[in-house]
């Protein structure tokens, strides 16, 4: 079982967001068995978490954006189909979906293939981003609700995952931030 990171600038690049994850995965004691870093660039922005897909074809896979905040377990999101999250906390704008964590077993570079048969097509189509390709184009599974967002009211719950979703910025000074 492999934790997978996409660490591309310019948002991202620098280790402290990688270091970031490792501390809060090894504080609330994460059973995996490596972490792999994908830090080159292809196609740019979020279109480069569709090379996972084919950089990742043999084990169980568990990935999450760089700007997560882990709390608790995340034992019961480890999925051999690909899985990802609905996007409950929010109107669904031009998708439900909402791929900071994803999870998956065994080969589905199918994702990839497809996409990177004419990637510029699918970054006109979907400029938006990958969720929205994702929610037209693959089929896939979604989560119960395991997280909360930053950006939009939580229902309480506490689920001890935190979604930032383009407030990277605010996790160094929100209250639950974890940073070594």
């Amino acid at each position: 079982m492999e934790i997978v990171l996409l660490n591309t600038p310019p948002e991202y690049g620098q280790q402290y967001w990688v270091d970031n994850i490792k501390y809060m995965l090894d504080n609330v004691e994460a059973e995996y068995d490596d972490i792999c870093v994908v830090t080159d660039i292809k196609y740019g922005g979020v279109y480069d978490k569709l090379r996972l897909f084919d950089l990742f074809r043999e084990r169980k896979y568990l990935y999450f954006d760089l700007d997560v905040i882990i709390r608790r377990d995340i034992s019961h999101l480890w999925r051999d189909d690909f899985t990802l999250i609905e996007a409950w906390w929010r109107p669904a704008f031009h998708t439900p979906l909402n791929s900071s964590i994803m999870s998956w077993s065994g080969d589905h570079s199918y994702i990839h293939d497809k996409f990177a048969e004419d990637p510029e097509y699918w970054m006109v189509k979907y400029w938006k981003g990958i969720d929205e390709f994702i929610y037209n184009e693959i089929e896939y599974k979604i989560y119960d609700k395991v997280c909360d967002s930053f950006n939009w009211p939580s229902d309480g719950t506490g689920y001890g995952i935190t979604l930032y979703n383009q407030a990277k910025d605010a996790i160094w000074t929100h209250e639950c931030s974890l940073s070594v």
